[in-house]
């Protein structure tokens, strides 16, 4: 019966240890979640700035051309 819960012991073990390297993979991957969608939204005010430009770029051209 001794050997019956060694045996339980260390599978239940092997569940805490992978349960904790599971937490602490999860916890890596929302950091870097945070860190992409920070970029996500740099990166999209950046489109934004460089569309503004362009169309003032363009109305310019326009106005001059004309």
């Amino acid at each position: 019966m001794d050997k019956h819960f060694v045996n339980l012991e260390k599978k239940i073990e092997r569940v805490v240890a992978q349960c904790d390297a599971l937490r602490s993979e999860n916890l890596k991957l929302r950091q870097e979640l945070l860190q992409k969608i920070d970029e996500m939204r740099y990166l999209s005010d950046k489109v934004e700035e460089a569309k503004h430009r362009l169309h003032q770029l363009m109305n310019k051209v326009t106005e001059e051309s004309e």
